[in-house]
């Protein structure tokens, strides 16, 4: 085994009793819903996750704001935190995917859970994928919002529509990296609030 297989085992190592923890609490009380958004993911991560896959790292990303959606803030935060000091890559090929979203996610978990201010534990690869031309171009009020999109799709894709507007808003506009944003966040916290409580209704 290599290093690099090591560090993935290590994480992996450190995910699983989250995972089972989240398993447990949700088999209770299991709708299709939250099946398909927290058993089934929590299930297929207990069984791998490598911080240097797409599939994983998108997976563990939903799964920590589909718990933050249900009100879970706790479990949602310790899965945010466990990423510290892991070397993810940003360069990835749609930038709705992966981990660079969870970052937003637990800065904004740990000011309304803890009081605390974590927008300086963004990582230094994160901000140089956060300046580059095409996040920056993406980021835009309102389009944001996704209004358009989410006023065209149908109803089979308005969850994941919703769910990318909150991975903007969030997941980027959390870190207050962005003026535009900053300017408009009133608006834009409206919006995440809407979003979250049609996403929680089965």
């Amino acid at each position: 085994m290599n290093k690099i297989q090591q560090e993935i085992k290590l994480f992996h190592d450190k995910l699983v009793p989250i995972l089972e923890k989240v398993l447990e609490q949700y088999n209770k009380k299991n709708t299709q819903k939250t099946y398909q958004t927290i058993t089934k993911p929590c299930k297929k991560l207990i069984q791998k996750c490598s911080y240097k896959s797409i599939s994983d790292t998108s997976c563990l990303c939903s799964l920590a704001y589909w718990l933050y959606i249900y009100g879970d803030k706790e479990p949602a935060l310790e899965i945010c935190e466990i990423t510290h000091g892991v070397e993810f890559s940003f360069e990835f090929w749609d930038w709705n995917s992966g981990i660079q979203n969870i970052y937003g996610l637990e800065t904004r978990i740990a000011r309304e859970l803890l009081g605390e201010n974590r927008r300086n534990n963004i990582p230094l690869n994160l901000l140089e994928y956060c300046f580059s031309k095409k996040v920056i171009k993406e980021l835009r009020f309102p389009q944001i919002l996704r209004e358009d999109k989410i006023a065209d799709c149908s109803d089979r894709f308005l969850n994941t529509e919703l769910l990318l507007a909150l991975y903007h808003m969030i997941g980027l506009g959390e870190t207050g990296l962005y003026t535009e944003l900053n300017n408009n966040w009133e608006k834009i916290e409206e919006a995440i609030k809407m979003y979250i409580d049609f996403l929680k209704e089965d």
